[in-house]
C-alpha cells in the first residue's frame, strides 16, 4: 500500500463535495463531473484468477523464458532483499515495509553512500544475515528489480537525484514500455522542445485503488457528521422512499447543522420500546433532542446511496428495487461497526443509547452483525470496501438488464479494491471471511423483516421492511 505520508489525491472528475452541496437534485444525478465513486464486482471466485482480474496484475512475463506465469496470488514468504519474511509486493518485488521504505527513501534522496567492505554485505550467499550496509542494501533492492516507477511521487520528489539516476538505469522506451511496468504505471517518455525527457507518469491501478478509498473515507466522514447533526426531521416529513429518491442529496445538512447538543445522553437502562394506543396511525412522538434512530438511520443510508454516481444512470425503478432490498443490510453493517469500533459488543447510537429491542429473538437479530466484525478484526478500509459491495449487489430480484450490468461493473471495482488490499494486507483467506459477512447480513436483515410488525406508521420504514 502507498505510505501514509502521503497526502491523498483526488482526481477533478470526483469531485464528491460538489455532488454532496447540489441544492438541485437532477444536477446531483446527472453531472459528470460529480462524485464517482468506484464500482464494484459480485464475488464469484472463477477457476482461474485471471478471468477475474486484469492480466497485467495475475501474470508477468518471466524474464528468462518469455513465458506468462501466475504473480501476485500467492502471498510471498521471504523478502528478496534482506530475507527477512515479507509482507507483500512492494515496487513489483516481494518484500518487507522495512525494505519497501528504505528503497523509497534512498529513491528520494540526495545523498549518496559507499560500502566500506567488499560491496557484498546483502549477499545472503556469504552470510545468513546481512550486514549494515546502506549502499549494499541499496543495491540489493535495484537488483532484485524494484521499481522505482511504481512509487506515487509528485513533481518535487521526482526531481530528486537518486530517482533520476534509477530512471535512467532503466532506459525506458516510449515505443516499447516494459510489460511488468504495465502492472504498476504506463510511463510516457515526451521529447520537449528542448531535447529533453520528460516523465509523464501515468496513474497506476494502485493509485486508482487508492483513490477510490479515499473517498469512501470522506464520503463515511460526511455520514458520520451527518448522524452526529442537529437535523432531526419528523418522520411526517419523509413520506417515503420515492419522496427521498426524488430530492435533494440531504449529507450536505451535515455541513448547515450544529453537533446536536448534549450529546452523548446519560446513561438509561434498557426499556422495551413502548407503543400507546393510536400510535399505528398517528406513529411515535417526536422529540427534538433524541432522534427515532431506526428511521434516520434508514433515511441516512438512502442519501448514502443517493452519492454514488452509477446509482443516478438507474431508472427510477431500479434505484426504488435496489434502494428497498440493501438498505437494512448497509445500516446494519455500518451501525455494527461503528458500535464496535467504540468498544462495544451491541449497536450503539451517536448519542450514546442502545438499540431497543423486545424480545430474545429480537434482540439476536439486532446483534448477530457484530461478532464476524469482532472475530474477523475488521479494518476501516475494509469495512468501507464491504458496505460499497453491499450497496452494489446485481443480484436483486427484478432489476432491469441495464441495471443490473451497471451495478454488476461498479461492485467488481469495490471487490478488485477490497481483494487487493487483502493480497497486500492481510491473506486472501481474509478475503474469503469478508465475503461470507453479507451472507449474514442478508440473513439479519430477513429476521428483522420477519419481525417488521412491531413497526407501524413511519412510511419509510413501511417501505423497505415490507416484504
Amino acid at each position: 500500500m502507498l505510505q501514509p505520508t502521503e497526502s491523498p489525491t483526488y482526481d477533478d472528475s470526483l469531485d464528491l463535495p460538489e455532488i454532496l452541496n447540489s441544492p438541485d437534485p437532477q444536477k446531483s444525478r446527472l453531472d459528470s463531473s460529480g462524485y464517482s465513486i468506484i464500482q464494484i464486482p459480485p464475488v464469484v471466485f472463477s477457476k482461474n484468477l485471471s478471468e477475474s482480474f486484469p492480466e497485467d496484475v495475475t501474470s508477468s512475463e518471466s524474464t528468462s523464458s518469455g513465458v506468462k506465469e501466475s504473480r501476485r496470488t500467492v502471498r510471498p514468504t521471504e523478502c528478496s532483499v534482506c530475507g527477512l519474511p515479507a509482507n507483500g509486493y512492494h515496487y513489483d518485488v516481494p518484500s518487507c515495509n522495512g525494505c519497501k521504505t528504505f528503497f523509497r527513501r534512498m529513491c528520494l534522496s540526495e545523498k549518496s553512500f559507499q560500502c566500506k567492505g567488499n560491496n557484498d554485505c546483502f549477499d545472503l550467499n556469504k552470510r545468513a544475515t546481512p550486514l549494515k550496509c546502506r549502499f549494499c542494501r541499496h543495491q540489493k533492492c535495484i537488483s532484485a528489480g524494484m521499481n522505482p516507477l511504481a512509487m506515487e511521487l509528485d513533481q518535487k520528489q521526482a526531481e530528486s537525484s537518486n530517482f533520476k539516476k534509477l530512471i535512467k538505469r532503466k532506459e525506458i522506451k516510449q515505443e516499447q514500455p516494459d510489460d511488468d511496468d504495465n502492472d504498476c504505471q504506463v510511463v510516457q517518455v515526451i521529447n520537449s522542445q528542448k531535447s529533453k525527457n520528460v516523465i509523464k507518469m501515468m496513474d497506476s491501478m494502485e493509485n486508482k485503488l487508492q483513490k477510490s478509498i479515499d473517498m469512501l473515507i470522506y464520503l463515511e466522514a460526511k455520514v458520520e457528521k451527518f448522524r452526529k447533526s442537529a437535523y432531526n426531521p419528523k418522520s411526517t416529513e419523509i413520506t417515503g422512499i420515492e419522496f427521498l429518491l426524488q430530492t435533494e442529496s440531504r449529507i450536505a445538512y451535515a455541513d448547515r447543522y450544529e453537533p446536536m447538543p448534549n450529546w452523548p445522553l446519560p446513561p438509561q437502562p434498557h426499556r422495551k420500546p413502548f407503543f400507546p394506543t393510536g400510535m399505528k396511525e398517528k406513529g411515535p412522538k417526536h422529540h427534538p433532542d433524541r432522534k427515532n434512530w431506526l428511521f434516520f438511520n434508514l433515511v441516512t443510508t438512502v442519501e448514502y446511496a443517493k452519492t454514488f454516481m452509477f446509482f443516478h444512470k438507474l431508472e427510477s425503478k431500479d434505484q426504488f428495487i435496489l434502494i428497498k432490498h440493501v438498505t437494512l443490510a448497509c445500516m446494519n453493517l455500518h451501525i455494527s461497526f461503528s458500535s464496535v469500533q467504540r468498544k462495544f459488543a451491541e449497536p450503539i447510537h451517536p448519542d450514546g443509547s442502545p438499540t431497543p429491542y423486545f424480545d430474545e429473538t429480537h434482540y439476536d437479530a439486532m446483534v448477530m452483525s457484530v461478532a464476524p466484525l469482532i472475530r474477523c478484526q475488521v479494518q476501516s478500509v475494509e469495512y468501507l470496501l464491504l458496505k460499497a459491495i453491499c450497496l452494489c449487489n446485481p443480484a436483486v430480484p427484478d432489476l432491469s438488464p441495464n441495471a443490473q450490468k451497471t451495478i454488476a461493473i461498479e461492485r467488481e471495482k469495490y471487490a478488485d479494491a477490497l481483494f487487493d488490499h487483502c493480497l497486500r494486507n492481510r491473506s486472501p483467506a481474509h478475503f474469503a471471511q469478508l465475503m461470507q459477512i453479507f451472507d449474514l447480513l442478508e440473513r439479519q436483515q430477513r429476521m428483522q423483516k420477519d419481525i417488521h410488525l412491531l413497526y407501524c406508521a413511519i412510511r419509510v420504514i413501511e417501505d423497505i421492511m415490507d416484504n
